[in-house]
């Protein structure tokens, strides 16, 4: 009975299997710009839509901002800073010549 059970089931997951790829094929069969409508349905089958209404927060000098300019030059500056550390600190730049007692 329980055999009986599981495969009635799945009569109506496979009726609706079915009919989503009848619908797509469907679909893709009266577009007009099939690569568009291909892609179109990807993303409405996994679900995969942006989302625009992320705003980007941080925390500069102890104050939280949502102003992009503010953490793009915040972002800017930081990474210019690690390039001129790195730079300066490269032993090749502060002209030592004996380049075999640089321990790696």
């Amino acid at each position: 009975m329980k055999i009986y059970y599981k495969n009635y089931c799945k009569i109506p997951s496979n009726v609706i299997i079915l009919a989503k790829k009848l619908y797509y094929s469907k679909k893709l069969a009266n577009s007009t710009n099939k690569p568009k409508t291909t892609w179109s349905i990807i993303k409405t089958i996994t679900n995969n839509k942006k989302n625009f209404n992320n705003i980007l927060m941080a925390e500069i000098d102890g104050k939280i901002t949502t102003h992009y300019q503010t953490i793009a030059e915040k972002l800017n500056n930081y990474y210019v800073s690690v390039a001129a550390s790195i730079t300066n600190n490269n032993p090749v730049n502060n002209n030592n010549d004996d380049l075999n007692k640089i321990n790696p």
